[in-house]
């Protein structure tokens, strides 16, 4: 008996905004979604079409999962700044958790994302991060990721422009020196950076007041390294300047292409288009309960793993040479994929018996089977495009 846990998966939907089909997933049905081990696939509902873009709806379905499967699509909660605040309020008065415990659990769940991003990136990697952290909590969940991105064997640089002058504060820049992480109060024009992490502001930021120097400056800076050296921009929570609800109403074109929300998604996170983290492991299920947020499964031992359910509104990139394809194309393919999937369940020896109807040898509906087909080909997609770009 395979054991299974109990989730709720997203519904997502590809939705048209660009006249010509550039996407590798072909004209579909409603079907069945995402995510298999082996042999055990699990779904939620997914409408997809040829197009250019994707958005995430709140209807929700619940299924049976393998405790093996890893990969999912999952409904969350989202906090306005109020609740997030009286959140972390209540994590250090009813379970009893501290501010310094919070914020080391918060920095290494940062840090193991920014790990995640940088073995992934497709460009020759110098396994350096600059790591810009402002005067609050924020800024000292980056100073604890800085620590740990050593730890891990990256090379880290911390821009700390205000430190702060509460002792933890001082003991948490004390330690990353004790690591020779370079801590500086400003970002420098002669060193190349991987990847940017932005730890200035969090839900706590104002989005009503004006971003004050010595920030206002960081944050150009920040722009200017992520579009000069390509660097990749990962933001902590929220990213800075944006309104903790509303998300980027300054105008000032900051748009990181990772978030990493901690504890759970803000209501600004509904507006970020790329690639989302979540870190809150550590989150008690009844103040999960209170707030309505409900955290995704973590596998194994991981503190951030990626989920494709998250990816809010990501826009697919174009790619020229990708033409239509003709419905009798995709059915020659997928006959090539379910060869291919029958010879792998026959690896150790077993008997695959013939297709009857519309259900695989293991009794799944091949649509679920489908789905993996067609996210298999968004993936390659995705590879695709970035190497071409880059």
């Amino acid at each position: 008996m395979v054991p299974v846990k109990r989730i709720i998966l997203a519904t997502c939907s590809f939705i048209p905004h660009a006249p010509k089909a550039t996407s590798f997933i072909p004209q579909l049905t409603t079907i069945s979604l995402i995510a298999s081990t082996r042999r055990h696939f699990v779904a939620s509902s997914l409408l997809a079409s040829t197009t250019r873009g994707q958005v995430c709806s709140s209807i929700t379905r619940t299924v049976s999962l393998s405790a093996t499967d890893s990969t999912m699509a999952f409904e969350t909660g989202y906090l306005n700044a109020k609740d997030a605040a009286a959140l972390d309020a209540e994590l250090m008065s009813t379970p009893g958790f501290s501010l310094e415990q919070l914020m080391e659990l918060a920095g290494l769940a940062v840090a193991e994302a920014v790990y995640q991003v940088n073995s992934e990136n497709n460009k020759e990697s110098t396994n350096r991060v600059l790591v810009v952290c402002g005067p609050g909590n924020n800024g000292g969940d980056g100073l604890v990721a800085a620590r740990h991105l050593v730890h891990f064997g990256l090379e880290a640089d911390i821009v700390y422009p205000k430190p702060s002058s509460k002792q933890h504060f001082i003991n948490l820049v004390k330690q990353c020196e004790d690591m020779n992480i370079p801590v500086m109060s400003e970002i420098p024009s002669d060193k190349k950076y991987d990847i940017i992490v932005d730890s200035i502001f969090g839900f706590s930021f104002d989005s009503t007041s004006t971003i004050r120097e010595p920030f206002a400056t960081a944050i150009k800076d920040m722009i200017r390294l992520q579009k000069d050296q390509n660097a990749t921009m990962i933001s902590v929570d929220v990213p800075s300047g944006w309104d903790v609800d509303g998300g980027d109403l300054t105008g000032e074109n900051f748009s990181p292409e990772v978030l990493i929300s901690l504890t759970a998604p803000k209501m600004s996170a509904k507006k970020f288009k790329g690639r989302h983290f979540v870190g809150g492991r550590f989150l008690p299920p009844a103040i999960a309960e209170k707030y309505g947020v409900k955290m995704p499964p973590y596998p194994g031992v991981q503190q951030m793993p990626p989920y494709p359910g998250l990816r809010h509104c990501m826009e697919v990139p174009s790619v020229d040479d990708v033409h239509d394809q003709e419905e009798e194309d995709w059915a020659v393919q997928y006959q090539a994929y379910l060869d291919e999937k029958d010879a792998m369940l026959n690896e150790d020896g077993e008997d695959v018996p013939s297709r009857q109807g519309n259900k695989s040898p293991q009794g799944e509906d091949w649509a679920v089977q489908y789905a993996e087909y067609c996210i298999e080909k968004e993936k390659e997609f995705f590879q695709y495009n970035q190497i071409k770009e880059s």
